[in-house]
C-alpha cells in the first residue's frame, strides 16, 4: 500500500519533484512572466482594499457629523476607488486562470511523454501501486495545478494583506493587534488537531473515486462478453462493492467536516464581536471616531483572514496532500521504470544484428520468482522461420516479449535486428478509434501509402468490404466495428504495407479459420518476411521451417517442422 500524506516524510520534496521542472523548462518566462503579473495585480488589490478601509472609515465618520458636503466627498471616492479596481480585481483571476492552464498544459504533456517513453506504461502496467494512470496524468494533474496556483496566491494574499492593516491596525489599537494573532493560532492549532484526519481520508477518496469509475467503464469495455456470460450480477457486485468503499470513505470526510464545522462556525462567529469589544472602551473615552470602529473591525477581518488561511482551506490543503503523494509516486514511478538497468543486474540484454537469435536467454516472471525459460538457444536468419508451440502458461508470448525487448527480466542476450526491421503481432491487436486510412497506416503518424495501395491491401485481407462501407477517411471505433477476426485482418495488411525484414506474430491469427489463417500466411511468406510465430494450431508448422517445444518446466526443444 501506497504511502499516505502525513506519515511520508517526503511530501514537499515530492511536491518540488512535481513542480520545479515546468518552471525551468522552455515555457519557464512566459510562466514567471504571468506569476510576476498575478503578484503585481495581488498587490495592488490589497492596496486598494487599504484605501477603501480608509475611506470607509472616513465615510461612517461623516454620516455620524452629519456633514454632508464630506459624507459625498468620500461617497464618490469610495465609488471612484470600486471602479478603479475593477478591472485588477477581473485580470487578477484571470492571469491566475491563466497560469494553472498553462501549467496543466505543459505538465499533462511532459508526463504523457514519459509515459509512452522506454515502456513505462507497459511496466506500470503489473505495479499494483500506481492504480489508474490516466487519472493521475489528467484529472490529478488538472488538480494540482489549480491548487498550486489558488494555495500559493492565497498565502501570498495572506502575507500580503496581514503586513499592510498591520500597521493600520497596530496604530489604531496595541492589544487589538496582539488579540487578532493570538485568537488566530489558536484557531489553527485546534483546527489541525480536529481535521488532522482528512489527509488519509482525502487520499482513499482519490483512489475510491478512481476505481468506482473504472469499474463503472469496465460495463462499456467489455459489454459483449458479460452479456455472453451473463454477468451482470457479479459486475453489479462488484461496482455496488467499489461504491460501498466509495461512500464509507466520504462518511469518514464527512464526520471528520462536521466536526470541524461545530469549531469553525463559533470561531467566525465572534470575529465581528472581538475588535468592537477591545475598542470599544476607546470609543467611549472619546479617544476613537466611530468611522475608526468600522476601519478597525475591517483591519481586524482582514487580518484574521489573512492568519486563519490553515482554519479556512484545512479541508483544500489535506486534499492537495493527497493529490501530491499520488501524483508525486506516479512521478518516482516513471523515475523507476525509465532509469537504466542497475549495472550487475539480471537482465535480459538486447544487441543490435542482423538477425534474430537468442544466446543462453533465461525468462522469469515479474517479480523474478519463478523461471519459465531456461537456457534458451536458436536463431533465425533472414528468410527463415520458426514456430513455438507449447501448453497455455508455458511462457511462449515471454519470449517474444523478450525478443521485442519489452520483459528484460531474466539473463542472457538477444540479438535482434533494428526496431524499424521488426513487427510484433499480437494476439488482440491496436485498433485506434481514428480514419481506416489512420487504422491502416499504424503506428506511422503520417500517410504511409496511396488510396489505390490501400484497397489492394485490404482486397488481400479480404476487407474491401470496409473501404465499401466507410471509406479511407470516416473516423470510427473500429474496436466496436470490427469482429476479433477482422481486426487481426487489419493487423495483416499493417504488416504487408511497412513489409518489415522480420514479423513476429503472438496468435495473431487465433480469431480466423483455417483457410483464412493460410491465404494470409501465403500472402506473408511470399513478401520474402521472416516468420516467428507462436500458436497452439498443427496446421501453423506447414508455413514454418523449424519448431521450438516449450515445456512449460523451463525446459525446450528445437526440431525441424518436416522430420
Amino acid at each position: 500500500m501506497q504511502n499516505i500524506p502525513g506519515r511520508h516524510p517526503s511530501l514537499f520534496k515530492r511536491f518540488c519533484a512535481i513542480a520545479k521542472p515546468f518552471w525551468v523548462s522552455h515555457l519557464r518566462w512566459k510562466a514567471r512572466a504571468l506569476l510576476a503579473g498575478v503578484v503585481a495585480l495581488l498587490i495592488g488589490s490589497i492596496f486598494l482594499n487599504v484605501v477603501n478601509a480608509f475611506v470607509m472609515g472616513k465615510f461612517m465618520t461623516a454620516m455620524q457629523a452629519r456633514d454632508i458636503p464630506l459624507f459625498y466627498r468620500y461617497l464618490a471616492l469610495y465609488a471612484g476607488v470600486i471602479i478603479a479596481g475593477t478591472p485588477v480585481v477581473v485580470f487578477y483571476g484571470y492571469l491566475r486562470t491563466k497560469l494553472a492552464l498553462v501549467w496543466r498544459s505543459w505538465l499533462t504533456a511532459d508526463l504523457t511523454s514519459r509515459y509512452l517513453s522506454k515502456l513505462a506504461y507497459y511496466k506500470l502496467a503489473a505495479d499494483p501501486e500506481i492504480d489508474n494512470p490516466d487519472e493521475r496524468i489528467t484529472q490529478d494533474v488538472d488538480t494540482f495545478c489549480n491548487m498550486t496556483v489558488g494555495l500559493s496566491i492565497s498565502v501570498c494574499d495572506a502575507l500580503f494583506t496581514i503586513f499592510s492593516f498591520a500597521g493600520v491596525l497596530w496604530s489604531m489599537s496595541i492589544p487589538l493587534t496582539f488579540g487578532v494573532v493570538l485568537y488566530a493560532i489558536l484557531g489553527s492549532v485546534v483546527s489541525f488537531w480536529i481535521g488532522k484526519k482528512l489527509i488519509p481520508l482525502n487520499f482513499q477518496h482519490v483512489k475510491a473515486e478512481a476505481d468506482l469509475r473504472y469499474s463503472v467503464a469496465d460495463v462499456r469495455r467489455d459489454f459483449e462478453s458479460i452479456a455472453f456470460y451473463r454477468g451482470e450480477k457479479r459486475v453489479k457486485l462488484q461496482i455496488l462493492r467499489n461504491l460501498s468503499v466509495a461512500m464509507r470513505n466520504l462518511n469518514g470526510i464527512m464526520n471528520v467536516n462536521r466536526n470541524m464545522g461545530f469549531f469553525t462556525h463559533g470561531y467566525y462567529s465572534l470575529v465581528p464581536i472581538i475588535p468592537l469589544a477591545i475598542v470599544a472602551p476607546l470609543y467611549f473615552a472619546y479617544h476613537m471616531e466611530f468611522g475608526d470602529l468600522t476601519r478597525a473591525s475591517i483591519a481586524f477581518g482582514n487580518i484574521f483572514a489573512g492568519m486563519s488561511l490553515l482554519v479556512s482551506q484545512f479541508g483544500a490543503l489535506s486534499a492537495f496532500a493527497a493529490n501530491i503523494t499520488r501524483l508525486g509516486s506516479f512521478i518516482e514511478a516513471l523515475q523507476k521504470y525509465t532509469a537504466p538497468p542497475v549495472e550487475g543486474a539480471n537482465v535480459i540484454e538486447l544487441v543490435p544484428a542482423e538477425y534474430l537469435a537468442a544466446e543462453m536467454v533465461s525468462v522469469s516472471t515479474p517479480d523474478g520468482s519463478r523461471s519459465l525459460v531456461n537456457d534458451l538457444n536458436f536463431r533465425v536468419d533472414p528468410g527463415s522461420s520458426l514456430m513455438i508451440m507449447g501448453p497455455s502458461g508455458a511462457g511462449k508470448s515471454s519470449i517474444l516479449r523478450a525478443l521485442a525487448g519489452i520483459w528484460t527480466v531474466g539473463s542472457g542476450r538477444v540479438y535482434r535486428p533494428d526496431p524499424g526491421e521488426t513487427m510484433f503481432l499480437p494476439q488482440r491487436p491496436h485498433v485506434p478509434s481514428s480514419t481506416l486510412r489512420t487504422a491502416l497506416c499504424y503506428p506511422r503518424t503520417m500517410t504511409c501509402a496511396t488510396d489505390s495501395h490501400l484497397l489492394a491491401l485490404l482486397q488481400l485481407v479480404k476487407l474491401e468490404e470496409l473501404h465499401e462501407r466507410y471509406g479511407l477517411d470516416s473516423e470510427q471505433n473500429w474496436r466496436d466495428v470490427l469482429s476479433l477476426g477482422q481486426q487481426q485482418k487489419l493487423s495483416f495488411a499493417r504488416l504487408l504495407l511497412h513489409r518489415p525484414k522480420y514479423a513476429i506474430l503472438d496468435e495473431a491469427t487465433s480469431a480466423l479459420d483455417d483457410d483464412s489463417e493460410r491465404n494470409l500466411y501465403q500472402v506473408l511468406k511470399a513478401t520474402g518476411t521472416t516468420l516467428v510465430s507462436v500458436g497452439h494450431r498443427k496446421s501453423l508448422l506447414a508455413h514454418h521451417e523449424r519448431l521450438l517445444s516449450i515445456a512449460g518446466d523451463g525446459s525446450w526443444t528445437l526440431s525441424e517442422t518436416r522430420e
